[in-house]
């Protein structure tokens, strides 16, 4: 859109928001470029309207506006996606950050999460009555873009992803309607919402089933040196596959070690490989002893240490420093079947060789166990059955370095082909991968969505995400 545009958009709205109960961020309000900042500092767009609904009637009025008006509405949950969809370029954002509420429901095992929720509110709800729901690796996430995405987090061997554990949705469609959809309750937009992104209306609550847990956690920490990470990955590649599903275990290659309650004073700051096991049954189990001491040991690792942390208040936390809002991120990442020595000895190589002032870290998430008790063609989130996760999730701050550091993420995700799977998470698609769209599905899953979109939104209206084209 214009500038003109922009700079007239909201004086061309006011007369048609009549009854909106929310803020309206204009260019000209004193708040305008705090609001429309994201999680991705290297995300600058200018909205022509930012609007903040304070409830379900609002968003219905917001949508009625962008509809009336021809104008695709961006949608902000929490504003982290890497890609920066949650702002509009000129147009309209309805920014969802007034709908959080959370509401648990203990004895039913369930939680009622509002549109612009953190899992911190969730965390924050759940905790108290010692229950969880599995979402995400750090508090600050917005529930909606990780959900809708499917979700993958701490919890995803016992429980399953995010979105698997949706009971129902309250969606405000294209049209201004609002729907309630789950398994028997509009099934096909359930199923859509389940892995397939925000392209088929707005969540404004999330019910999900919660579980019993803690609130504390064990967890197992390793740090090992580069001349020790090589012999502690393949230990770990071997031992893996061997674990049941009441234990996560994920590697991390941290260029600057974050400092860490475990982390000696003389250790943060130097590159250093993480292993951290974490145990998702009763954290004073003997069995949970056993095992997180038995995974700490494996290697040559300079410190380990194991401890007890309150989930939601201790271990949802652990990264969120490394990953503040206002850097500048870019992403890479692919599925792996195992994590073998060819694996192993490219990612040490890009490890050992990232300048002092590219941050972040190189993720390994193992998956498995509960994920793939549902069956891949229940929901719209695709390639269930790999066994880890791989993702170059890489931080700086001076733009002098985007290109530089963007060609080396691009560089060793092409080194790695031979290795890795088919597919893509949608939930880390870049900026510049907006067009892997239908190999985040595959193309039989890709046209069922269409079909669903046709239904619930045919003009395409929620556009400006990851693009699901109406098929008739």
């Amino acid at each position: 859109m214009t500038s003109t545009v922009e700079d007239n958009l909201a004086t061309r709205l006011a007369g048609q928001l009549a009854g909106f109960q929310g803020e309206i961020i204009t260019p000209a309000d004193p708040a305008y470029d705090q609001a429309r900042q994201l999680w991705n500092g290297m995300i600058d767009k200018r909205p022509g309207v930012i609007l903040r609904p304070v409830d379900v009637d609002d968003v219905v009025r917001a949508v009625n506006v962008s509809r009336a008006n021809g104008i695709s509405p961006a949608v902000r949950g929490g504003g982290h996606s890497v890609s920066g969809r949650a702002m509009s370029e000129g147009g309209i954002t309805i920014d969802l950050r007034n709908l959080r509420q959370v509401t648990v429901d203990a004895e039913n095992h369930l939680a009622h999460v509002g549109g612009g929720c953190l899992l911190g509110d969730v965390d924050a709800a759940t905790g108290p009555v010692a229950q969880i729901v599995p979402a995400g690796i750090m508090s600050e996430t917005g529930v909606a873009g990780l959900s809708l995405g499917g979700g993958i987090g701490w919890f995803s061997r016992k429980h399953g992803l995010t979105c698997d554990n949706f009971v129902s949705l309250e969606v405000v469609l294209a049209s201004g309607e609002v729907v309630e959809a789950s398994e028997t309750s509009h099934p096909d937009l359930f199923w859509a919402l389940r892995g397939g992104g925000g392209a088929f209306g707005i969540v404004t609550r999330f019910t999900y089933r919660t579980y019993d847990f803690g609130p504390e956690m064990r967890i197992g920490v390793s740090l090992y040196q580069p001349e020790d990470a090589a012999e502690a990955l393949r230990a770990y590649a071997k031992i893996y596959p061997t674990l049941g599903r009441d234990v996560g275990w994920h590697a991390a290659f941290k260029p600057q070690m974050s400092p860490l309650p475990f982390v000696p004073a003389e250790l943060v700051g130097k590159p250093l490989l993480m292993l951290i096991g974490m145990y998702l049954e009763d954290a004073h189990t003997p069995e949970g002893v056993e095992l997180i001491d038995r995974l700490t040991g494996v290697g040559n690792p300079c410190v380990k240490a194991a401890t007890v942390l309150p989930f939601g208040a201790g271990v949802q936390h652990l990264i969120d420093d490394d990953f503040r809002d206002g850097h500048r991120y870019y992403t890479k990442e692919a599925h792996l079947e195992e994590l073998s020595d060819e694996v192993i000895d490219r990612l040490i190589t890009f490890w050992k060789d990232m300048p002092p002032a590219l941050g972040g870290e190189i993720e390994i998430l193992g998956l498995g166990g509960a994920i793939l008790d549902v069956a891949e063609e229940d929901t719209a989130f695709s390639n269930r059955n790999y066994a880890m996760w791989l993702n170059f999730a890489m931080s700086w701050d001076d733009p002098a370095d985007d290109e530089d550091f963007i060609s080396r993420s691009r560089a060793i995700i092409r080194d790695l082909k031979p290795w890795t799977g088919t597919g893509v998470y949608l939930n880390m698609l870049n900026v510049d991968e907006l067009d892997r769209v239908v190999e985040a599905f595959g193309r039989e899953k890709y046209a069922r969505l269409g079909h669903v979109k046709a239904q619930y939104d045919p003009e395409n209206l929620f556009s400006t995400g990851y693009q699901i084209i109406p098929e008739k």
